[in-house]
């Protein structure tokens, strides 16, 4: 009996050692290669499970793959989006004060003189004139190749020097004698009759009409100052 127990654990002492001793090099290399092998198929699956998983859940909220072109309509969050519309305009509000007042407010130039042709009725209404103011004077006419007329902004003007008639009395005669033939100026508002404005003095001023106050100094110019009888 106890040659028989002795080859029991004998035996066993042999297997236990069979099983604990070190395995050869090929058969670590076999079992590693296995090994790494399972886990490369491990974790392909798990790589396709995450894929499908992403995939679904994007196609679920877009209704689109992840492979699809994403939509031109469709703008990129982190690229901001550019207006096509054309910027506002604000108008400009002119300032209270022009730059430029004389520009914006031009003068306006004063209207021109003009020394007229005379006709024979305004002859005849400026001796008028001149005998309403001088009364006792009747027999009168002007003194040839000295009348003077024209008009400023709508005013006329006229100038000459009187002389008797043939049929002028005596009175008269002295009358103008008195008067001494001086230039007599006349003037004639619009609408209304001709005036006895202003006579030259005594002696007379050598700027002749140009020393008349009532006559524009413009058309005295015109006039030749009134100066062509000596």
């Amino acid at each position: 009996m106890t040659e028989d127990f002795e080859a029991i654990l004998q035996a066993g002492s042999e297997e236990l050692a069979a099983r604990t001793s070190a395995r050869p090099a090929a058969v670590v290399r076999t079992r590693g290669d296995e090994l790494r092998r399972r886990h490369r198929m491990a974790t392909a699956a798990l790589a396709v499970a995450l894929v499908a998983a992403v995939g679904g859940g994007t196609f679920a909220v877009t209704g689109h793959s992840r492979q699809a072109a994403a939509p031109e309509a469709v703008v990129s969050p982190t690229t901001p989006a550019t207006s096509t519309a054309q910027p506002t305009v604000t108008p400009k509000t002119p300032s209270a004060a022009p730059d430029n007042p004389a520009a914006t407010h031009p003068s306006t130039p004063s209207p021109p003189c003009r020394s007229l042709v005379v006709p024979q009725e305004v002859k005849d209404a400026v001796t008028q004139a001149y005998q309403r103011s001088q009364p006792g004077l009747v027999h009168i006419a002007p003194v040839r190749g000295t009348f003077y007329y024209g008009e400023c902004d709508g005013v006329f003007y006229a100038g000459t020097s009187f002389t008797p008639t043939a049929d002028a009395t005596e009175n008269e005669l002295v009358q103008l004698q008195d008067e001494g033939g001086a230039e007599k100026y006349f003037t004639k508002a619009k609408g209304s009759a001709w005036t006895f404005a202003a006579g030259d003095g005594f002696p007379r001023d050598p700027r002749g009409c140009a020393a008349i106050h009532e006559i524009p100094a413009r058309l005295a110019a015109l006039w030749g100052d009134c100066l062509a009888r000596p």
